[in-house]
């Protein structure tokens, strides 16, 4: 018997007799037990390489904090009273705060998800906003050779400081998530985050765990170095999803130091591809996000072997991101490859009839796993 972790309830799993556990990948804990609100003190008394934040806010400053949205497993909402307090202790008033949520290409979040993610005092306080990828008001702050103009949200760019809030966790393509992608894609315009992730999303550098001459990760990296953040705030957790630490300070020092805790707190090693392996969607339960565990899955599962996911979903999927994963797994043959990749190069969306750059990587990777592997998904609403 498995158990597969699951947001609303864990699942015992019987396996056929004769089946033998190669491995089951939990490893929980990477620090000492607190509460959110002391280790997010803790972690701003203490900030990676001394880059603190009174050093950063300055009385009268417009100070903009840019949270992630549901389909991450970040507090905010315990994270944000602490802060907010300290930065009002710079002198800022609460009217000179605003909050926005990096949603990316990602669906806004409702007014009744935005009160349970930020806290009712938070929402009853201060200004908050979803992003809009596709606002006329975004402001330009570069340029690059291959992408064109690159713009991010407008409060964001005309704050005098910039934080983050999110976590640092392992990503498909861009190694780890987290540091820089709280800026692109979390702020920044539909067209740089588009023409981004289908241009790099089929190398085999762009893949979980690697940030080295990783192009996603160096792209997205030099599209994020446009925009100064200041100061930021990041979770880590173990494989069963507990807070276990959090750092604070410059991003990209907080980012280098949160994947080389990660790598030593989660990391395992697989001596051993199985014949079957079996996943949870766990922790992640909203729109194309279940799939994500496809691919650690597939690196763990030997070629020709069986992938079986068991994913809850929050709302009910797009027909069309149903209908084209059932059509990419049965036209698994070379002309459907040479057509994505053709559309891939020409940075064109697999899936149109949805807006989130996310619908079509999670239908290229389910294409792309396809081609080597037997898999089933069992979803729950």
């Amino acid at each position: 018997m498995v158990t597969l972790l699951r947001k609303k309830r864990n699942i015992e799993v019987n396996l056929p007799k004769g089946w033998e556990v190669l491995q089951t990948i939990f490893k929980e804990g990477m620090g000492k037990r607190r509460t959110v609100e002391r280790h997010v003190m803790e972690a701003m008394e203490n900030p990676v390489n001394g880059h603190r934040l009174e050093d950063r806010v300055k009385a009268g400053s417009r100070v903009a904090i840019i949270v992630d949205d549901v389909t991450r497993p970040t507090p905010i909402r315990d994270l944000l009273p602490p802060l907010l307090k300290r930065i009002q202790e710079c002198g800022v008033s609460e009217r000179n705060i605003d909050i926005v949520i990096g949603v990316g290409t990602h669906r806004p979040m409702t007014q009744e998800e935005i009160r349970e993610r930020l806290g009712e005092e938070v929402v009853k306080t201060y200004r908050i906003q979803n992003h809009d990828a596709w606002s006329r008001d975004l402001v330009k702050v570069g340029q690059l050779p291959e992408y064109g103009p690159i713009s991010i949200n407008a409060t964001v760019a005309k704050a005098d400081v910039k934080i983050a809030l999110g976590s640092i966790l392992p990503h498909l393509h861009n190694g780890f998530g987290g540091g820089p992608k709280s800026i692109m894609p979390g702020v920044c315009n539909y067209e740089t985050i588009l023409h981004h992730h289908l241009k790099n999303v089929v190398d085999h550098r762009s893949i979980i765990g690697n940030i080295v001459d990783n192009p996603f990760y160096n792209d997205l990296c030099q599209i994020s170095r446009m925009t100064l953040v200041d100061f930021s705030i990041y979770c880590l957790f173990d494989s069963l999803g507990k807070v276990s630490t959090i750092l604070a300070g410059d991003p990209f020092d907080v980012y280098r130091a949160g994947i080389q805790r990660l790598r030593e707190g989660v990391g395992v090693e697989v001596p051993q591809k199985a014949d079957v392996t079996i996943v949870s969607s766990f922790p992640y339960d909203d729109g194309p996000q279940i799939v994500k565990p496809i691919l650690p899955a597939a690196m763990v599962t030997r070629p020709g072997g069986t992938i079986l996911l068991s994913a809850e979903v929050s709302a009910e999927l797009p027909g069309s991101f149903l209908e084209s994963m059932a059509k990419v797994r049965g036209d698994g043959g070379d002309e459907a490859e040479a057509c994505i990749k053709e559309k891939l190069c020409r940075v064109e969306p697999i899936i149109e009839e949805v807006r989130g750059v996310d619908f079509n990587l999670a239908v290229v990777l389910i294409f792309f796993v396809s081609r080597r592997f037997g898999w089933s998904c069992q979803i729950e609403f």
